[in-house]
């Protein structure tokens, strides 16, 4: 009942931005209708096969790269009928910060609340791309995704939109992390967090292991697996 209490406690914080779920929110599909990465304007053109995924290659000015592939990105998620109505329509610009924080070393020249990670999930040879997107005022994530490269183009595989919610590539693996809260918890500070590791059977992702932890007591305690 207290896990219950949390979680509606924390969609009442995000609900203003995406809506709430039931847990029903993972989908880990294999097949599915391919989500191109369409250029920003006419004289674009999407990138080669052979290419880094949607402009993350090297730039003369990284700040640039960074702005271009996030705009990649934000528009292949926004053109993506895989993922949520409501996430799609949230996903705009955050308000500019300001120009202290602008300058400050290693500061990003991205003003969306994506997160884009490249790598072979899917197969040795595979270029897989990880999207997270996230709220701006406190950067809850709401959707994760997997794109993997087909044609040109990106097919989404896999889809978890339970908030709060981030995957990550672990040498091979894709890593979902939700947050757990209590009811006296605030959407800074969880109480502990559930892991659950995926691994690509060749047609889709399959849950290999399920972990849970305490950040009170940070032991371990309570966490266990299963396949």
């Amino acid at each position: 009942m207290g896990a219950a209490a949390a979680a509606v406690a924390v969609c009442g914080a995000l609900v203003a931005v995406t809506g709430c779920r039931d847990a029903g929110g993972v989908r880990e599909e294999g097949t599915a209708a391919v989500a191109s990465a369409a250029p920003a304007s006419p004289s674009a053109s999407p990138p080669a096969p052979d290419a880094h995924p949607l402009g993350t290659g090297r730039s003369a000015d990284p700040r640039t790269a960074d702005a271009k592939a996030a705009a990649d990105v934000v528009h292949l998620v926004q053109r993506d009928p895989k993922v949520a109505r409501d996430i799609r329509d949230s996903l705009v610009a955050c308000p500019a910060p300001s120009a202290a924080a602008a300058a400050r070393p290693g500061a990003s020249a991205d003003p969306y609340p994506v997160d884009r990670r490249s790598g072979r999930l899917t197969g040795k040879d595979a270029t897989d791309l990880v999207v997270n997107v996230s709220t701006c005022a406190d950067s809850v994530g709401i959707g994760s995704y997997v794109y993997r490269r087909v044609d040109g183009g990106y097919v989404n595989v896999f889809a978890d939109e339970q908030p709060p919610v981030f995957a990550e590539i672990d040498d091979g693996t894709l890593k979902v992390t939700h947050q757990v809260y209590e009811p006296q918890d605030t959407v800074s500070n969880p109480s502990g967090e559930d892991v659950t590791t995926y691994r690509w059977n060749g047609t889709r992702f399959e849950e290999v292991s399920f972990s849970h932890r305490d950040y009170e007591t940070d032991d371990g305690t309570g966490s266990g697996s299963h396949g």
